[in-house]
């Protein structure tokens, strides 16, 4: 049996080790669990979805919701939403999918279903050919031998760990939005029944109440979106300015006189894609030449958590396919 090895454990990358059941694979993983940007945060009796807060059915088109649902993950709600408020856009109800305990389900439910040894809190940073096999190296240890390794993480760090072994110049840069998110807690409601919504004033792109998600009666809980324009421009703004700015802009624009109880915000960096690699070259992997090491991410498809969920299917079946008898 091949020896696999798979850095990174956000969506593309559990997606292809779901596709691939019968390979011998390892997860290396730098941070101290699965998901990237799948991420739930707990602060107290409070929770938030404060990377990827949703998604929409996929209507079987994927497996994706059908693959979520047999690991338990996801469940299917009713939410109150209006898609612009600034512009007094009609309220209506729909259909979204969020975790069962928090977004981060997903991919913790996902990579348990999996059973495939994972290195957490190891940031690979070298990867050496060594004959006809590669070898992976963090800050401490050497892994291997392996037959393949699968990079699923942002494109400007794969290009850091695979620049000596793939030529990038014929490749283009997929384009990527930044974005500040800000995370509060609120001793009463604010006032509003909308449990998310779009463009809640200039500045605040994407607004969601996480009550109805984590069942909080006691406080409010609250995520906010910056416009990714405004994050361009105040990239660099201290977080407990941001925080009070949106605190304040909330209130006004709820009428609320909420005293804020909690405060945290977090910077996005490569938040959500804006020209995915298919946009630009109609390709959602990038090999090297002999086929044994690719990179791949949810920038190769597109913005969605399905899109992620799709570019590692498509690497499945490309393996499976064409790649060198596996």
């Amino acid at each position: 049996m091949k020896k696999i090895a798979v850095i990174g454990t956000g969506i593309s990358a559990l997606s292809l080790a779901h596709h691939l059941p019968t390979l011998d694979i390892t997860f290396f993983e730098k941070s101290w669990r699965p998901g990237g940007r799948l991420s739930t945060r707990k602060h107290g009796d409070l929770q938030f979805d404060h990377g990827a807060h949703f998604l929409s059915p996929d209507h079987g088109v994927l497996g994706f919701t059908e693959a979520l649902d047999k690991v338990q993950a996801i469940k299917k709600v009713e939410a109150l939403y209006t898609p612009n408020y600034l512009g007094q856009s009609t309220k209506e109800m729909k259909s979204i999918i969020i975790g069962n305990s928090g977004i981060q389900s997903i991919p913790l439910n996902l990579h348990k279903s999996l059973h495939y040894p994972t290195h957490f809190s190891t940031k690979i940073e070298k990867i050496e050919r060594v004959e006809k096999n590669y070898y992976i190296s963090s800050d401490k240890d050497q892994f291997g031998p392996f037959d393949m390794v699968f990079v699923c993480i942002p494109f400007e760090q794969g290009i850091t760990l695979l620049q000596d072994h793939i030529d990038f110049k014929n490749y283009p840069t997929p384009t990527f939005n930044p974005i500040w998110t800000v995370m509060l807690g609120f001793d009463k409601r604010l006032g509003t029944d909308l449990q998310f919504g779009y463009y809640l004033t200039r500045e605040i792109s994407f607004f969601m109440n996480q009550n109805f998600k984590h069942e909080q009666f006691n406080q409010e809980s609250w995520v906010f979106n910056m416009r990714s324009e405004w994050t361009k421009k105040y990239f660099d703004i201290e977080p407990y300015v941001l925080e009070d700015y949106v605190i304040n802009e909330v209130k006004k624009t709820f009428g609320s006189d909420a005293k804020a109880t909690f405060k945290k915000s977090h910077r996005w960096k490569y938040a959500n894609t804006r020209l995915s690699l298919r946009d630009l070259i109609g390709k959602t992997y990038i090999p090297s030449i002999d086929h044994k090491l690719y990179l791949l991410g949810d920038w190769s498809e597109g913005p969605a958590m399905q899109d992620a969920w799709l570019s590692g299917k498509k690497l499945a079946k490309h393996i499976e396919e064409f790649s060198l008898k596996i």
